[in-house]
């Protein structure tokens, strides 16, 4: 992996943009050169595809409604790209227009191009994660803390709503290359249940808890696990009673991602981009160039 490409895989893309790193090509060059050299997963100018891709999808009210009615999406939707370009419209499609408050459980929506988004002209955003992150807003109003989901200061039943994307997997894992702090170094599979415990806790009665995982057979990576079935199951109940629960699911193929069934994900294997990554001579990347899960579980309870 050359220096260019170490920069934009690890250095958040509003710090490139800013050139306090010089890569030497604008955003655009770098899309360019990635489909250029033919879409290639965490290649150069991936990361700005991708989020090209999906701030275009978060501007397109006729897919936003085909998210939302849970119907077939257009072929090739999201071609070569993570479940971003999947949770991210489901996210926006769902989310409701009388929340004030709002909590981003895993810091998942801390992107200028998200944050930007005019549902959150009017709203009290507030990040929560382990450590400060490069990426930090707070000259758009958003607040930042830096605390653990699995106990957190915030009185009961303030949040309307809260959004806990792609982050309860890495619960009670090995986060200490987010932190630098090896006390985050752990091994503790199931703390991600005592991370739902609290969500319900600092969530208000009829307020809305918005979840995605990694979905399909289970995988322990050391940083994070991949949830099947039975623990997707464990997460709601740990939950608690609710209004009610939708589950969504989407699954990643050769024709793009696509609205799924519970079954048709059970035997989806995740590829961790260490397989994209890693520079092993002779060995195949994945045929299907599938970046990371090939499916994804979206949930969202109301309270």
């Amino acid at each position: 992996m050359s220096l260019k490409d170490s920069i934009e895989h690890w250095v958040p893309p509003g710090l490139i943009t800013a050139g306090k790193f010089a890569v030497g090509k604008t955003p655009k060059q770098k899309i360019d050169q990635y489909l250029r050299n033919g879409r290639i997963p965490w290649s150069t100018g991936y990361k700005f595809y991708q989020q090209k891709t999906v701030k275009e999808a978060l501007q397109d009210q006729g897919l936003l409604n085909i998210f939302t009615l849970n119907t077939p999406l257009p072929k090739n939707f999201g071609l070569y790209l993570d479940e971003r370009c999947v949770e991210y419209p489901w996210l926006f499609s769902r989310l409701p227009e009388k929340a004030c408050h709002i909590l981003d459980a895993g810091s998942v929506l801390n992107f200028e191009y998200l944050l930007d988004h005019s549902y959150f002209a009017k709203r009290r955003l507030h990040i929560a994660t382990l450590a400060p992150e490069y990426n930090c807003f707070w000259n758009k109003g958003i607040s930042y803390f830096f605390e653990d989901l699995r106990d957190l200061p915030i009185k009961d039943e303030f949040y309307d709503s809260i959004v806990c994307l792609s982050t309860l997997e890495h619960v009670g894992l090995d986060n200490a290359q987010y932190t630098q702090d090896n006390h985050y170094s752990e091994n503790r599979s199931s703390d991600y249940l005592l991370a739902v415990k609290e969500l319900r806790r600092i969530l208000k009665p009829g307020g809305e808890l918005f979840i995605s995982v990694p979905f399909g057979k289970y995988q322990n990576f050391g940083e994070f696990q991949q949830f099947d079935a039975a623990l997707l199951t464990d997460t709601i109940a740990a939950f608690g009673p609710a209004q009610s629960i939708e589950k969504n699911y989407f699954k990643y193929s050769v024709d793009g991602w696509q609205v799924a069934t519970e079954a048709n994900c059970a035997d989806c294997e995740y590829v961790h981009n260490d397989e994209w990554l890693a520079q092993t001579p002779g060995k195949a990347k994945p045929s299907d160039r599938a970046a990371a899960a090939r499916a994804v579980a979206c949930v969202h309870i109301l309270r």
